[in-house]
């Protein structure tokens, strides 16, 4: 059965492209359950290499993250307000396709209010679990939908809840349609002809 464009897993509702999700602060303290919705972005096609980052997703909130060098984002998500995004990603290094497949892709962008950083980042949480880190790597990222406004946390054990629950939210959604079709965006054209040096 195929499910509508406007599916909301998890027992939501979906916001068609354009309307914005309820939580609108980028900065505000986080409520004691968050909303997410699915609104429709983009897509968004960024094409980049993988740098190291803070370390704080492996070493600190036990989520490691693919973060995308700066040059690879400038100006083009500027449309774009700080949250969590949903999209898919292919990992390539030395002309082989890590992992051997694309890709789930739960991401922040923006500059992360409970860490306040200083520089806007592209952190992406890769639904795989890679045998070594990759930095240098070359990633693919296919940017299609928001589910919620970045949030400030009182505490690190509020913050790692909410990731699970977006890594959680987002993997259900990529499942449907039409995020399914995307694996087949242009982005990723003749990556199939890769092979994979760490198996499925």
């Amino acid at each position: 059965m195929k499910v509508p464009v406007n599916y909301f897993p998890a027992g939501g509702v979906c916001a068609r492209r354009g309307v914005a999700c309820c939580l609108s602060s980028r900065r505000a303290k986080a409520p004691a359950m968050l909303e997410r919705r699915i609104t429709a972005v983009g897509p968004y096609r960024l094409m980049g290499k993988v740098v190291e980052g803070f370390k704080r997703g492996s070493r600190d909130l036990g989520w490691p993250t693919a973060n995308l060098d700066p040059i690879a984002f400038e100006h083009k998500l500027d449309d774009e307000q700080e949250g969590v995004y949903l999209g898919w990603a292919a990992i390539e290094e030395d002309g082989v396709l890590l992992g051997g497949k694309l890709h789930k892709a739960i991401l922040s962008i923006g500059w992360n209010p409970f860490f306040k950083n200083e520089q806007r980042t592209v952190e992406s949480y890769l639904c795989h679990t890679f045998e070594k880190d990759f930095y240098g790597a070359d990633m693919r990222l296919l940017i299609c939908a928001t589910i919620r406004p970045q949030a400030d946390f009182a505490s690190m054990d509020e913050l790692i809840k909410a990731i699970k629950e977006d890594v959680d939210f987002g993997q259900v959604a990529l499942d449907h349609s039409p995020f399914t079709e995307m694996q087949r965006d242009n982005l990723f054209a003749g990556m199939d002809t890769l092979t994979d040096k760490e198996g499925p």
